[in-house]
């Protein structure tokens, strides 16, 4: 679903990145499924900036992703 340009949520991403950026690598303990939401969020929402073939070939590898993840976790 993509997020009208003129949408507040934009900021509210902005401000997720802006934290993700200022957070020690590996975050701690109580932060890394909270760092990983924001991550996956932000790669999702950036996807529908990216060309259509580019934004394609990584919604298609995103779900590979978080259950990699899921199984990490």
């Amino acid at each position: 679903m993509p997020i009208d340009q003129n949408s507040p949520l934009w900021a509210v991403l902005a401000d997720w990145i802006k934290i993700l950026l200022t957070l020690p690598d590996p975050p701690p303990d109580q932060l890394v499924q909270l760092n990983d939401i924001a991550i996956l969020t932000a790669v999702t929402a950036l996807t529908e900036r990216l060309s259509a073939e580019a934004g394609t070939e990584l919604r298609q590898l995103l779900p590979s992703v978080v259950a990699r993840m899921q199984r990490a976790a």
